[in-house]
């Protein structure tokens, strides 16, 4: 990539934080509104879960997509550049993020410089102080938070401990870890323009173990493949996006909402969109808050049987359409291997103490244990998770580990249980939980159902 002549020094300040929290970054004059979202939400340390825009001089630009009805007027980011704007040193325009917490971010132009030879843009120079946690409940809720994890004796704070993973650190900023993200997302960029992405396949052996497996099945086994709301949900998909035109949305490249809301209404257990508490109404704010199709949609990517992206139009792939063709069964153990073999399984559990990745072998020795474990007989969840647990070596990374364990039950049950139960493979019993005179709903049993351990074996 060649270097740019002129760089704009932007100062970004998250709105009525106290003590102020803000980067100071170098960005070329040429960057579009769209990589620059992508550019704030490295440098803040958002994760990119919600809907965000720009407000420049009175106009809002975002993503089209997100306006369903057409009332606000938005402009696409993706065909504005920075230098159509900024006229001059002093320049100031706004970022929000999350239109729930509703985080807004001042901006301001405090330089205009020449670019110097052979260095790399965007490029963040310093900041302070750490992003907050998402969904926190806005400035307010972050003060809440902050109060609550720093005493003891506060309600909360057990809780909220629990919740960040044992440890947070509001003062913490590392720009080392922010600039190997920037380079990361050039690199990232660089190989999305060259446009040579393929998923890999499953592979013709496991294809060969899946067949060998269905073709064993009794008639009433196949009907429970045919049954499976899984393996139906994910022909709703690629049917939908086969017969109308998708296109990604552009900061993340998620289904548009549109789209989201007619998808999963013709799923077999259409899941709650818009939540309602009290008086006031919750709706959806995007694809990657609704796990049955946000799981699917990642499967059918990383699988190949679909391609998109970011203002790219979803599509299913010849694989795709020759998936259609095959018998149920076969078609869920395809999904079942991508979800295995090729699926980053944080996708189930997306918080910071898994960011390091999994240890060594982990699919490997879950996979080895299952097998080990007699089908159809109920055993303590807690007992399977804690076997996990010490086989893979896994670890929640927190000072405190007071919560370490809960935490890690939980990572079992996203990661393991909750996949596993969407393909038939485990049945799982609850029981009820007593939380400061409150009851919760608890996984308590599990149990490994016979065709479903055949189908592990194919993997």
């Amino acid at each position: 990539m060649s270097t740019p002549k002129t760089v704009y020094q932007i100062k970004v300040t998250l709105n009525d934080s106290k003590p102020p929290i803000w980067r100071r970054i170098l960005v070329a004059d040429t960057t579009t509104l769209s990589q620059l979202h992508t550019i704030f939400q490295i440098v803040m340390g958002w994760a990119d879960y919600h809907l965000h825009m720009f407000t420049i001089n009175g106009q809002i630009y975002g993503d089209p997509e997100d306006d369903e009805t057409g009332e606000i007027g938005i402009k696409s980011e993706r065909r504005y550049r920075l230098n159509q704007f900024v006229r001059g040193e002093g320049f100031k325009f706004r970022y929000e993020y999350d239109f729930g917490d509703g985080w807004l971010h001042d901006l301001i132009v405090e330089k205009i410089l020449p670019a110097e030879k052979g260095a790399r843009y965007p490029l963040c120079v310093t900041g302070k102080n750490a992003c907050p946690p998402e969904d926190v409940g806005g400035i307010g809720g972050y003060a809440y938070f902050l109060e609550a994890i720093a005493n003891r004796k506060h309600p909360e704070h057990d809780r909220y401990l629990e919740w960040i993973g044992g440890k947070f650190d509001p003062q913490r900023f590392d720009l080392e870890e922010v600039n190997d993200g920037l380079r990361h997302r050039r690199r990232r960029s660089e190989a999305d323009e060259e446009n040579n992405y393929q998923p890999p396949k499953v592979n013709d052996r496991i294809i060969a173990k899946i067949t060998a497996w269905a073709n064993g099945l009794t008639e009433e086994q196949l009907a429970w493949a045919e049954s499976l709301a899984v393996r139906r949900d994910m022909l709703a998909l690629l049917n939908y996006l086969n017969n109308n035109r998708v296109v990604g949305t552009q900061s993340t490249g998620n289904l548009p909402l549109k789209a989201v809301r007619e998808v999963c209404a013709q799923f077999v257990n259409p899941p709650v969109l818009d939540e309602k508490i009290g008086d006031r109404v919750y709706k959806l704010r995007s694809e990657d808050d609704v796990w049955p199709l946000f799981f699917l949609h990642m499967l059918a990517n990383t699988g190949g049987l679909a391609t998109g992206g970011q203002a790219r139009t979803w599509k299913v792939t010849p694989d795709g359409k020759s998936f259609f063709n095959l018998a149920a069964p076969i078609q869920l153990g395809i999904m079942l291997s991508v979800w295995w073999h090729q699926t980053d399984w944080r996708i189930a559990f997306p918080v910071s103490g898994l960011a390091r990745g999994l240890p060594s072998d982990f699919n490997k020795i879950i996979l080895k244990r299952l097998l080990e474990v007699p089908t159809g007989k109920s055993t303590s969840f807690a007992t399977f998770a804690d076997s996990l647990i010490q086989e893979t070596h896994i670890t929640w990374p927190s000072v405190d580990q007071t919560f370490a364990k809960d935490i890690l039950h939980s990572v079992i049950d996203h990661l393991v249980v909750s996949p596993l139960v969407r393909f038939g493979i485990m049945e799982c019993e609850y029981g009820t939980k007593d939380v400061g005179g409150m009851k919760f709903s608890e996984l308590s049993k599990t149990r490994l159902t016979p065709v479903g351990k055949g189908l592990l074996e194919t993997l």
